[in-house]
């Protein structure tokens, strides 16, 4: 009997990554020459020890690093020959440039998207709902020393922050963007360009008029919270039906949005 020699008796990490084949990768990797300079520890390497990361929740590369010393025997699967020294993945995160990663990320983002999950589909809304939000991911000062605000209690960290627009039916980021941890949310809505009559839900810290303005001029409906200190001026209102009333819309208004200043 025929065996599949692509999944049995391999690792669900290892049957993960054959989905992304090595050429492609490889491909991108010459194109940004990701490798210059590189021995050992080359980009292939360094995307699946990430990957790693991820996929077992580690919290430190020492973490990584001796998870993966302990499945020393079975790296095979993962096309790597060794595992990775602390040194060697610390100076590999600090030199080589993310923007291969982001390049590898969205290659194959736009591989596998007719195949993202569409669970959520049944009973959408009949127009593309699109999910901004940003998460701080904390780092000690030792490595990133600029970023992060000082705490109370003196005990201060450094971190980034990334910003992501999510596809509510592909539940994957179509794009992320990364910042100190200290920086504004707002700057983050310049880069969204979607189709018409999409819909854009964010909280009230992605604030910019501007922006606002742009999204409604381009036809796409953006939700958010509004601001303690936005000025709100009605300009006509318009008279809800019973469904309306039924599905909780409380008022329909045209307004004019913006700040006082004095």
């Amino acid at each position: 009997m025929s065996k599949n020699a692509n999944y049995i008796g391999q690792p669900i990490f290892s049957q993960l990554l054959n989905f992304l084949p090595k050429s492609k990768i490889t491909k991108l990797t010459e194109k940004h020459n990701s490798d210059h300079y590189t021995k050992r520890f080359k980009t292939y390497d360094h995307l699946v020890t990430m990957l790693y990361c991820s996929f077992h929740n580690c919290r430190s590369i020492r973490e990584v690093t001796t998870g993966m010393m302990a499945c020393h025997g079975k790296l095979q699967h993962l096309g790597l020959s060794d595992y990775p020294k602390r040194s060697t993945l610390s100076d590999a995160n600090k030199r080589r440039d993310s923007s291969v990663f982001e390049e590898i990320y969205f290659t194959f983002y736009k591989m596998y998207s007719s195949s993202l999950s569409d669970s959520r589909s049944k009973g959408m809304l009949d127009k593309k709902l699109f999910i901004v939000d940003s998460t701080t991911i904390s780092l000690f000062q030792e490595v990133l020393q600029n970023a992060g605000q000082t705490p109370a209690n003196g005990k201060r960290k450094g971190g980034i922050k990334a910003h992501v627009l999510i596809n509510a039916q592909e539940d994957v980021p179509c794009l992320v963007r990364m910042t100190k941890a200290s920086a504004n949310d707002t700057p983050f809505l310049q880069h969204i360009h979607l189709p018409k009559k999409s819909i854009l839900v964010f909280d009230r810290g992605y604030n910019s008029y501007s922006e606002f303005e742009r999204f409604s001029n381009e036809e796409i409906t953006w939700i958010s919270r509004k601001l303690p200190k936005a000025s709100i001026e009605v300009v006509s209102e318009r008279p809800l039906d019973q469904q309306q009333t039924l599905s909780g819309v409380i008022k329909d208004e045209d307004i004019i949005l913006g700040q006082y200043h004095q």
